[in-house]
């Protein structure tokens, strides 16, 4: 849905693995949209080479996203479908965005679907990286099955204040 409206825009996925979710972000994308997708794996980045071969607006890159996406940026839309867990490598995803894109990470599961004395409940670190990262707002989308949720952050304009926080903690 995402990278429907990505009209003239350019979107990054890490963690292509053998290019599945590159296929469905490529199928929603328009015409006059590019995405670069890169995995570490070289096997994998080859198979993905390999499946969009015939698709000119799909670049496929083997290497670590931080160091192989920013000739390529700034992106209006980064699925982060990888294993980032640390602030300074998220920090550098949203510095690649422009202002108004979007990141997107998914794969986790709703607070209330948690079971009981999970660890989640009182640190997450999906979630802590995005709390943490000043220059976007965000929010946690709960899928239809209320078992599954994913993270959407928006990259305000540099210098942007963010919302108040409420007289019981964050918004």
């Amino acid at each position: 849905m995402v990278a429907a409206g990505c009209h003239g825009g350019v979107i990054a996925e890490l963690g292509t693995g053998a290019g599945i979710g590159a296929a469905w972000i490529a199928s929603a994308m328009p015409a006059d949209c590019t995405m670069v997708t890169a995995e570490l794996d070289s096997r994998l980045a080859a198979a993905a080479s390999r499946l969009f071969a015939t698709d000119p607006r799909v670049c496929v890159l083997a290497g670590d996203a931080n160091s192989v996406l920013p000739p390529y940026a700034p992106f209006d839309l980064i699925f982060a479908d990888c294993g980032v867990r640390d602030t300074t490598e998220f920090a550098a995803l949203c510095e690649m965005l422009r202002p108004g894109g979007h990141i997107v990470m998914d794969d986790l599961t709703p607070s209330r679907a948690l079971p009981a004395g999970s660890p989640l409940h009182t640190s997450d670190v999906k979630r802590e990286l995005f709390a943490a990262q000043q220059s976007l707002t965000w929010t946690e989308v709960v899928l239809p099955d209320l078992a599954n949720s994913l993270l959407v952050g928006t990259r305000r304009m540099p210098g942007a204040a963010g919302p108040a926080p409420s007289a019981g903690g964050p918004m």
